[in-house]
């Protein structure tokens, strides 16, 4: 990411407040009963920690990865809130390289880098869940996003085809465009 980028995202969680709130995922709530809850989870572009305390609270033992120190800092501030942990990594993703075979569970919500999507499928372990949700096309007509933060249609069920696909939603209403997937690896 650009030093901009970095700067955009620090500002943003410099507030007291929880941008996102405190709660997980509407997406990873309602699917928690796939969680197998144990191992290592990786929540990618984790900000605030809101999955990653959640899957922690579940029996994980997880590391959250953002650019923002101000938002790891707010991480580990709310899993010291909800008494679990969790270990918080600042990096960029640009150049970041996730280790193969390394994960249970791999999280990434509302954030695209096609470049990862490889290094997702080595990381996850055989059997193990990805919980994918971000922006596609159709948020376009309510943002300006640009097209290349945003998925095209199936794109993540193309991305991961090789995997089992467990549940899978694309939404366009409310002013929200979104796709979700929980998806196994063989």
């Amino acid at each position: 990411m650009s030093l901009k980028d970095r700067q955009k995202w620090e500002s943003k969680y410099e507030t007291d407040e929880y941008i996102t709130g405190k709660e997980p995922s509407d997406w990873l709530q309602a699917n928690a009963g796939l969680l197998a809850k144990k191992g290592k989870a990786l929540d990618i572009a984790g900000g605030e920690g809101r999955n990653s305390v959640f899957v922690a609270s579940k029996g994980y033992e997880v590391t959250c990865l953002d650019i923002s120190e101000n938002g790891l800092r707010k991480a580990q501030a709310l899993a010291q809130e909800k008494s679990t942990m969790i270990t918080t990594v600042h990096t960029d993703l640009d150049s970041s390289h996730l280790k193969e075979n390394e994960y249970a569970l791999v999280l990434c919500f509302n954030f695209l880098d096609r470049s990862l999507f490889s290094g997702i499928r080595q990381t996850l372990k055989s059997g193990g869940l990805l919980f994918y949700e971000t922006f596609t096309l159709d948020y376009l007509k309510y943002s300006s996003f640009k097209k290349e933060w945003v998925l095209e249609a199936n794109e993540l069920l193309q991305e991961f085809r090789g995997f089992r696909i467990l549940r899978y939603q694309e939404v366009d209403e409310n002013s929200k465009g979104f796709a979700s997937l929980v998806a196994q690896k063989p």
